[in-house]
């Protein structure tokens, strides 16, 4: 599939991945570890990122015209290589299950409690699909064109500064200790997942690899701020006690504003925010797709299966009471998916002869 996208087109499709309904429950998730230095776990979490980022980078300049399943075949050799994609595309749908399982419960419990659940999940990923199928192409134009929102969520959030604050719920910085924000960082990098994205898209990108390392990185540092700025928003509205007593903050944070303009703040910020976290489906299941397929006509079969078993599993999993367990056993996978495996990889590239060169550093 040689469709191609350009630099501009993945730093969105890296945005619209990244930024999903993590952000609602994170800012309670985090405080209670790091506390008022919350925020500071989100930037270590970002610079953790971008170390994977950079090892991505240096995997691509070793195989700069191969895609992931590609690099996976020559590194690993036939048997084993279908294997670990085959791998990758049971790890991409989980995660799709598995968000699609925490988007349905959101909307249950804010806006739509009498829906059931099996015909939210039925238009969550019949949504997905819809779009997922398309080539990245389309994928990534509607995904700049979708970004719009962000701008208006964030205007949104301004409105909040108007609520009584309080600058000392973060006051001295640094008090919670090192120990303590490293804890935060851990639980603030599994709901920055997404910038796996690129591994899947980074061959297909047009630019040198200097400029597709700026354009990540880029990404990288907007999805951080964004991610830190509603943190230290919630951190400066609520205290500890009230955190830890709300699951998402965030909405919570909208909801307790109103004046004669606005009314149902967190309802409207919630029926935005359901554009973003579809696209996170959209990339999974396309990623899904890019996994195991060689041509365009078999990716679409592949996303097409892929959206059956992703409702399989998110009707499974909204059986479930408690996901606690499940979201261990994932966040040990993606580690071992998103770092372990992609490290080893680029140290195995070093004994492996270069296919070729893009274009120079």
């Amino acid at each position: 599939m040689n469709i191609s996208i350009t630099r501009s087109q993945l730093f969105f499709t890296i945005i619209k991945t990244q930024i999903g309904i993590g952000l609602l429950s994170l800012p309670s998730e985090t405080q209670s570890s790091a506390k008022g230095d919350a925020w500071i776990s989100v930037l270590v979490a970002g610079c953790l990122i971008q170390l994977l980022l950079l090892i991505y980078w240096a995997l691509f300049r070793r195989f700069p015209n191969d895609t992931l399943r590609q690099m996976i075949m020559r590194m690993f050799g036939s048997y084993l290589g279908k294997g670990l994609n085959l791998i990758y595309y049971a790890f991409f749908i989980m995660i799709a299950g598995y968000a699609c399982t925490l988007y349905v419960r959101l909307i249950q419990d804010w806006m739509l409690p009498l829906t059931p659940t099996w015909v939210l999940l039925l238009l969550i990923i019949a949504t997905g699909m819809y779009l997922a199928v398309e080539n990245l192409r389309v994928i990534a134009r509607f995904f700049v064109l979708s970004s719009v929102m962000f701008i208006i969520l964030l205007l949104l959030s301004l409105l909040t500064f108007s609520n009584e604050i309080h600058i000392s719920n973060i006051m001295p910085v640094g008090h919670s200790g090192a120990g303590q924000i490293l804890h935060g960082v851990r639980q603030t990098f599994f709901s920055m997942l997404g910038f796996e994205v690129i591994l899947v898209f980074f061959s297909q990108v047009d630019g040198r690899p200097r400029g597709l390392l700026r354009i990540s990185s880029f990404s990288n540092i907007m999805v951080t701020l964004f991610y830190a700025y509603f943190v230290l928003i919630c951190l400066i509205n609520f205290n500890s006690k009230a955190l830890e007593q709300v699951n998402e903050p965030v909405l919570f944070l909208f909801k307790g504003f109103t004046n004669q303009l606005f009314d149902g703040l967190d309802l409207i910020f919630l029926t935005i925010w359901i554009i973003p976290m579809t696209a996170t489906i959209i990339s999974y299941l396309s990623m899904a797709g890019y996994s195991l397929a060689a041509s365009q006509s078999t990716y679409r079969v592949i996303v097409r299966i892929s959206g059956i078993l992703v409702y399989i599993i998110g009707m499974y999993l909204t059986t479930v009471e408690n996901l606690d367990p499940f979201s261990t056993w994932l966040e040990s996978g993606y580690l071992l998916m998103i770092a372990v495996i992609p490290l080893l990889m680029w140290l195995m590239s070093f004994v492996i002869k270069n296919s070729g060169n893009r274009g120079a550093a």
